[in-house]
């Protein structure tokens, strides 16, 4: 069951704020949680549970342009740097990092933007470059603008698309594939950003999937596990798969016969212990 407790606001060294939610043990090894897309800092608790029950600390945020954290331009790069001061003000020296579906691509990037301090990453059904999986992205007019480098218009434009893909999703009655939880719903609550919906933080992770790979994979030293359903229709396998090639460290473990949301909720207890596995010998 997913919690409210454990919900706080960190402020980081340039002033901008991030939504934070703790739990698991809190006296256990640190595994900070990257949430998908759309996603937010509560998709974390759905693991509290595991994480109590193997000795593990579960830190979860939101990422600019979620719930109540500050706006503001974002990269792979970026949301790992953020990760790092986080981990900096929660007293965390190093971690295991665990990102799942959207959050993937930020799992990696924290992994090679901080190599000394993250000692296992882990990837459930992550997204990869979709410039370079899927070609057609190109011709979307906000990837054009990025690619461009017309930030501010690429995400107006992708604000746009994201707004209508979701409210033709409610016209359907479709949801948003599971995860219409209070993850989803926290951000429009008078606890989280106040006003009108917004879907820039959806928007922001769709372009820096895009045009926001500015990491060397090489630079990931740690183990990577890269977790991945075969049945999965909206982050196929050939996503994880390109990134085995790429990253020496990792282990691809396929699921067999698992859609997207089937690679991570059986399998809480089983990853968390696998990231915070003592390698000290």
């Amino acid at each position: 069951m997913v919690t409210a407790d454990g919900r706080s606001r960190v402020r980081l060294p340039d002033g901008r704020a991030l939504d934070v939610w703790q739990g698991g043990d809190p006296d256990g090894s640190p595994v900070l949680f990257l949430h998908g897309t759309p996603g937010g800092r509560l998709q974390g608790a759905l693991g509290d549970g595991a994480a109590a029950r193997v000795g593990v600390r579960l830190v979860s945020f939101s990422r600019p342009g979620y719930g109540g954290s500050t706006d503001a331009a974002t990269t792979l790069a970026s949301v790992a740097r953020d990760a790092g001061q986080l981990a900096d003000t929660l007293g965390i020296g190093s971690f295991a990092v665990l990102g799942v579906s959207g959050g993937g691509p930020y799992a990696v990037a924290t992994g090679a933007v901080l190599p000394h301090r993250v000692r296992a990453v882990g990837v459930v059904a992550g997204v990869g470059p979709l410039l370079e999986l899927d070609p057609g992205s190109a011709a979307g007019a906000a990837v054009r603008a990025a690619v461009a480098g017309d930030h501010d218009g690429a995400i107006t434009l992708q604000d746009a698309t994201v707004t209508a893909t979701a409210a033709a999703a409610a016209r359907r009655g479709a949801g948003a594939r599971g995860f219409s939880s209070p993850e989803i719903l926290e951000p429009w609550t008078p606890s989280g950003r106040p006003g009108l919906p917004s879907y820039r933080g959806a928007s922001r992770d769709s372009l820096a999937f895009a045009v926001g790979w500015d990491i060397d994979l090489e630079a990931v030293t740690a183990p990577v596990w890269l977790w991945y359903g075969d049945h999965d229709q909206q982050v196929p396998l050939e996503h994880g798969r390109w990134l085995h090639e790429r990253l020496p460290t990792s282990t691809l473990v396929v699921r067999e016969g698992a859609g997207h949301l089937a690679t991570l909720m059986p399998y809480w207890r089983d990853m968390l212990a696998t990231l915070t596995r003592d390698r000290s010998g």
